[in-house]
């Protein structure tokens, strides 16, 4: 309503001019404890002006004015002053909040007001009274009194303007309007006199609330300054103290912590870092490179299962990745580290190491442990849940009785057996009660006619702790009866049905008497025989009668009774199962005896059957298998099983006694020979009787076939180079007299190398090894050769081994080749070439053939050289003429050995050779073993069209037979029988009738070793049809013969030079 009436800006003047102040605001409380304290020194003033100005005016006053009216108000007015002057007397000492101050000055601007209104009125009043005269200094001292009023209230400029407002322009106002003309000018002065006070206590007012601000201000800077200053303070504090329990905590942990910058460089660590990995203190610092604490580490022995190169290459793939990774990793010293790698913006890094290896292996035996546990809860739930079902799924009736002999469980097992009693049968039925039903209907008919007696019988075995028996039912119906007690007096009984059991009993009764093999019943406590079969008593020669008077210690040999006493003992009675025995017949013969027995119970005792397996002729056989592992099968003597285990003891004696012995390596010479003409099996026999020879004049010395016609000699410990040397020729002299199989006599003789221990050798391999080096040498020296160890044998075996390895990568490294010898007809044309293999030694140089393949044929190298040399033949043969032939020889190794006939078919399909245009060349040898396999292998080879040469004949046994059964196309003669042509008779005879043979058979002959042209001049006057040696043509590389092979398809021929051919 009354801002309807008065404008809004008018209002706000007025509100603005009696606002007393903000007490919420930082300089509002300010302004208000300072307006209060400056009040609290001028408002006494202002009391004290009033009190003044009381007691003035009573005196100024007319004495005719009543004494009520003329002191009354002074003296009331002096009583209030001065209340309040001690009043705020008191307030000096008090220290107000903002609100506190804000009261009061609420307070004082009413009461001061209202004093000073109630003085003005009053002075208004009393002028009425007053001498004309006196009015205006009265009225002037009540201005002035107003204005000193308002003075003191000048810091509280709402109540400063209030009392001027009703004390001080009131009495202006009065002066004014008197209608005198120096009281009006004096009111008017006066009243224009306020304006500039109330200007100037205004602006005094705004420096006090400037002053004030700037003081609240500048304190609140300080306030602010001063609290900066304490939090700096207390964060410094704090911050030392977080550094410091920073410090402890990290070197507290439990862990190794270290912090690396990008460039790989310590930053930070704690001491369990350099503890883990036993790191000196002084040798860390920070700032080191990563690698040179690895360095540290590895030196120090604390280094994981890596390289150094690997564990830095490691930890440079973890900060390129940039990713957080936890790796468990074992170190060298055994301990397993857990490190935690956390990367940093910067590249770098921080990672905590812990000592995890107790808690690793014991997690990991926890894993186990844990998964055992699973396993086994799993069991135990199967179990149980197998337990829930058991009831029924039991094949035995099951029953369970409380302690009152009451019904309380049973599965259908159980009542099916007992159909005639099932009515009885329900829970809380007594047990008595059932076993009545059913004798009343004849459910037990062993009990029929005693039947309460039956009744004692059976409820006194089921009283029992545990118990068992059989009991029969209707139907010829048998069940065995397991009772036993439970500790809460109830009991738990099993029904098995045995019908079956009975029947198979009866089977097995005929089953044991009819047996075949021996059996017996025994009493596992006495040893008693109880029952016996038909063939025991067959087999040990004892009648029924006896053996049932016979314990089982009458059937063991004697030395097994004392054994027998103590199982028995030590195992409270005869134990069942699988033992091996030596029992004795009735007519004293030992046998060995396999028993198998099991548990059962014979009339009601305990007992087991036993089934016996006559071991006496396996016995035997295992025997003679056990002397055959460590005996050669042909001769009966020790193999090289044995040789080790008779080596390593003379070797241990020698040692102990610091003695010596003898090794000696045995070889028969020529004794292939024997197979390859009579066979193996006459080779067999002459073997077995000159190794019975040879026993018996080893005389006591050690002797044991190593292989083939190979053995060894071990002499007796200690002997003299000279008994090892006696040893040796008596051995050979045991053959002297030649032996004699199936007709034919053969002499054989020994050649045999001598190795002593230790001069020749300290252990198995270097005396076997010089052994066999003077057995070489002894073969190469002749026939009956007996040759002692020396350095020099050793050096040439070497030599040999170095050439033989050296041969096994000749082929690989291009070191064979090829070259070939012509072959001409007797009219003087080329027909072909033979290929002959040399061999280019990169040290040796040209090492002869008869060198190194008869060491390709012992060693099986041969197979591979040969087919090389096939293959290099045929490739060349190709780019010839059409009608050049190509020979080349096949070993008799490659014969047996090889897959001749696909490895021949495989080289004329890569070569595109035609198959006549090969000729592979054979000895005698390859033929004798065994005729048949030879002829069947030729016969294959002829099929795929090449051509077959017999080579060497007559220098070997020599068949007539096999020449009309073998699939030949040419005999060659030997070049041993040409050589001698023109100088013995016999020679060309033996020309003249391999020509005949060859030629009565159709068969073309070609002569080797053709060097003279007198060799040349009688062959050709004996027919024979080709030729072939030096004088035709060494052998060369095939480009030295270029115009004979070359491809015009010219026919090309070599004429002899002498005109007189």
């Amino acid at each position: 309503m009354i801002e309807a009436v008065v404008p809004k800006k008018a209002l706000k003047a007025v509100r603005r001019w009696f606002y007393l102040g903000n007490a919420k605001t930082p300089v509002g409380s300010a302004l208000l404890l300072e307006q209060f304290r400056i009040l609290t020194t001028q408002v006494p003033v202002l009391y004290g002006v009033l009190i003044i100005d009381s007691i003035s005016l009573a005196y100024v006053l007319s004495p005719s004015l009543p004494i009520w009216f003329r002191f009354g108000v002074p003296g009331i007015l002096l009583l209030a002053s001065v209340s309040r002057m001690t009043y705020w007397m008191r307030l000096r000492a008090v220290v107000p909040t903002a609100e506190q101050a804000l009261n009061h000055l609420f307070r004082t601007r009413i009461l001061a007001s209202t004093m000073n209104a109630g003085f003005s009125l009053w002075t208004l009043a009393l002028l009425e009274y007053v001498d004309p005269d006196m009015r205006a200094p009265v009225a002037l001292l009540v201005f002035v009194g107003s204005v000193a009023s308002a003075y003191c209230l000048g810091s509280f400029p709402s109540a400063a303007r209030l009392t001027l407002l009703i004390s001080a322009l009131p009495i202006s106002l009065r002066l004014m309007f008197t209608g005198e003309a120096p009281l009006v000018c004096i009111g008017l002065n006066l009243c224009l006199l306020l304006v500039p006070l109330i200007r100037m206590m205004n602006t005094s007012y705004r420096d006090l609330v400037n002053l004030v601000a700037s003081r609240a201000e500048l304190s609140a800077e300080g306030r602010r300054a001063r609290t900066a200053e304490m939090i700096a303070l207390k964060e410094q504090a704090k911050a030392r103290e977080i550094a410091s329990r920073f410090d402890l905590a990290l070197n507290n942990m439990s862990q190794g912590l270290c912090f690396f910058d990008g460039e790989q460089r310590l930053i930070a660590y704690n001491r369990r870092y350099l503890d883990l990995y036993g790191l000196p203190p002084e040798s860390v610092k920070p700032g080191m490179l990563l690698a040179e604490i690895v360095d540290l580490r590895f030196a120090a022995g604390s280094f994981p299962a890596m390289t150094q190169d690997e564990y830095l290459a490691w930890r440079n793939d973890l900060v390129a990745s940039e990713e957080v990774h936890d790796t468990i990793v074992e170190l060298a010293n055994g301990r397993v580290f857990q490190i935690c790698h956390r990367p940093m913006p910067d590249r770098g890094w921080v990672a905590t190491h812990e000592d995890i290896t107790e808690r690793f292996h014991a997690e990991k035996a926890l894993t186990e442990a844990k998964s055992n546990a699973e396993r086994a809860e799993a069991a135990a739930r199967a179990a149980h849940a197998t337990l829930i079902d058991a009831l029924d799924v039991v094949p035995e009736g099951l029953v369970i009785l409380d302690k009152d002999d009451r019904y309380v469980l049973w599965n259908q097992r159980y009542a099916e057996a007992y159909g005639e009693s099932l009515e009885a049968i329900a829970a809380g039925v007594s047990f008595e009660e059932t076993l009545r039903f059913g004798l009343a209907r004849g459910q037990y008919p062993e009990a029929e006619g005693c039947e309460e007696q039956w009744l004692r019988e059976r409820l006194a075995r089921h009283a029992q702790p545990q118990s068992t028996h059989e009991q029969q039912l209707p139907g010829d119906r048998w069940v065995r009866i397991e009772e036993r007690r439970m500790s809460d007096g109830g009991s738990i009984g099993i029904r098995v049905d045995i019908t079956d059991l009975k029947r198979r009993e009866a089977s097995f009764r005929l089953l044991f008497e009819e047996n075949p093999l021996p059996m017996w019943v025994v009493d596992i406590n006495t040893l008693e025989l109880l029952a016996v079969n038909a063939a025991t008593c067959r087999h040990y020669g004892y009648s029924r009668e006896q053996m049932l008077s016979m314990t089982v210690k009458d059937l063991r040999v004697p030395e097994e009774t004392e054994r027998l006493h103590n199982e028995f003992r030590q195992n409270k009675g005869l134990q069942t199962g699988h033992e091996t025995r030596r029992h004795v017949t009735a007519d004293g013969r030992v046998i060995d005896v396999a028993i198998e027995a099991r548990p059962l119970r014979y009339n009601d005792r305990d007992a087991a059957v036993a089934v016996a397996f006559d071991m006496t002729d396996r016995k035997r056989a295992e025997q003679r298998i056990l002397h055959l592992a460590c005996h050669d099968a042909l001769t009966d003597l020790p193999n090289r099983a044995a040789l080790d285990g008779q080596f390593s003891r003379a070797l241990e004696g020698a040692r102990q006694r610091n003695g010596n012995f003898a090794v000696l390596c045995i070889d028969f010479d020529r004794f292939k020979e024997i197979n390859d003409l009579f066979g193996h099996s006459m080779g067999d026999k002459a073997l077995r009787e000159a190794s019975t020879r040879l026993q018996v004049a080893a005389q006591g010395a050690f002797l044991a076939r190593i292989g083939g016609d190979e053995f060894i000699a071990i002499t007796e410990q200690d002997p003299l180079p000279s008994s090892a040397e006696l040893l040796a020729s008596r051995l050979r002299g045991a053959l002297e007299a030649g032996i004699e199989i199936d007709g034919h006599c053969f002499d054989l003789d020994l050649s045999i190398g001598i190795a002593v221990y230790p001069r020749d050798g300290e252990d198995a391999r270097s005396l076997f090894a010089n052994a066999d080096a003077a057995l070489y040498r002894a073969k190469h020296e002749g026939r009956g050769v007996v040759r002692f160890f020396t350095p020099a044998m050793d050096q040439q075996l070497r030599d040999r081994r170095a050439l033989e390895r050296d041969l096994r990568s000749a082929v690989a490294n291009g070191e064979l080749f090829v070259e070939y010898q012509p072959q001409r007809h007797s009219d003087g044309e080329i027909i072909g070439f033979e290929a002959l293999v040399r061999w280019h030694h990169p040290q040796r140089g040209i090492v002869p053939p008869a060198e190194f393949i008869p060491i390709a044929e012992e060693s099986d190298l041969i197979i591979g050289i040969g087919e090389w040399v096939l293959r290099q033949a045929c490739r060349e043969a190709a780019s010839w003429d059409d009608t050049l032939q190509v020979a080349v020889n096949v070993s008799a190794i490659q014969f047996r050995r090889g897959d001749l006939q696909q490895m021949v078919r495989t080289v004329l399909q890569e070569t595109g050779i035609p198959p006549a245009r090969l000729e592979l060349e054979i000895t005698e040898g390859v033929l004798i073993e065994n005729l048949a396999r030879a002829a069947s292998m030729l016969n294959s080879l002829k099929i795929l069209g090449i051509r077959i040469a017999l080579d060497d004949f007559g220098t070997g046994y020599s068949s007539l037979s096999y020449l009309q059964s073998l699939p030949l196309d040419r005999i060659k003669i030997d070049r041993s029988f040409v050589a001698s042509l023109g100088r013995t008779d016999r020679s060309l005879a033996i020309v003249r009738a391999v020509i005949g043979l060859a030629h009565g058979l159709g068969l073309p002959v070609l002569a080797e070793g053709v060097e003279t042209k007198e060799q040349l001049r009688a062959l050709i006057r004996e027919g024979c049809d080709e030729m072939q040696g030096y004088l035709i043509g060494r052998p060369h590389p095939i480009e030295a013969y270029a115009e004979v092979v070359g491809s015009d398809q010219r026919r090309q021929k070599m004429l002899v030079r002498n005109s007189a051919l």
